[in-house]
């Protein structure tokens, strides 16, 4: 073998696991422009990003129902750092504002720096340390080769989570036992064929009309 390795070298922003300068929590657009932020105006690369999802986006990454799209102007929805002159649409679609961000974080290099299926379960200030303890917890086999939960130390906590990433689903009695299929739009099952169903569209929201159009 003369050494040599067998897998390419993959670059990690921060060596040490349970410590950091700066902890960023969320991986999404607000996240992303922290992160960015810090590299080119701070000079800064001694940070870590948490994200519960398996990729970056945000809410961009988790929602993926049939219409899926921005109400913004497409050239509007971008960074101002980094402009899209090349939107197909005026109101870009789920995926297109995807492959952006996936774009802009490989751009930037900060997939060096996410621990991707790591959420938050705990944040404090030890007052002793004048530090944040953030309380993590680890989901995947392969991610959880070093721990399934740990503590990383930092002397700056940003909360980027966002907040339509979650989804709601309303109190209805009896709704836990019906035996047919349950969807909430956020959540779009692409397995499950709809052909020949009988479907009922609870609330007129602005995700309602996408996946109820023909």
């Amino acid at each position: 073998m003369g050494g040599t390795k067998p897998w390419p070298e993959v670059p990690v922003g921060n060596k040490d696991h349970t410590s950091a300068a700066v902890v960023i929590i969320g991986a999404g657009i607000s996240g992303m422009c922290m992160a960015i932020d810090l590299i080119k105006q701070n000079k800064c690369h001694n940070f870590i990003i948490v994200e519960k999802s398996s990729g970056v986006g945000g809410t961009w990454h988790d929602n993926k129902y049939p219409g899926c799209c921005c109400d913004v102007w497409s050239l509007l929805y971008s960074y101002s750092f980094e402009q899209n002159p090349d939107w197909t649409r005026e109101y870009p679609g789920q995926e297109e504002i995807l492959e952006y961000l996936v774009g802009v974080a490989e751009k930037y290099g900060l997939y060096k720096y996410i621990r991707f299926n790591t959420a938050v379960e705990a944040a404090r200030w030890d007052d002793a340390e004048l530090k944040w303890k953030v309380d993590v917890k680890v989901s995947g086999d392969k991610d959880s080769e070093f721990a399934s939960n740990y503590t990383i130390t930092t002397d700056f906590l940003v909360s980027a989570v966002g907040q339509l990433n979650q989804p709601r689903y309303p109190d209805i009695p009896g709704l836990g036992d019906f035996k047919g299929k349950v969807m909430h739009s956020a959540r779009w099952d692409w397995s499950y064929g709809l052909e020949g169903k009988r479907i009922a569209v609870i609330g007129n929201g602005m995700q309602t009309p996408s996946p109820s159009h023909p």
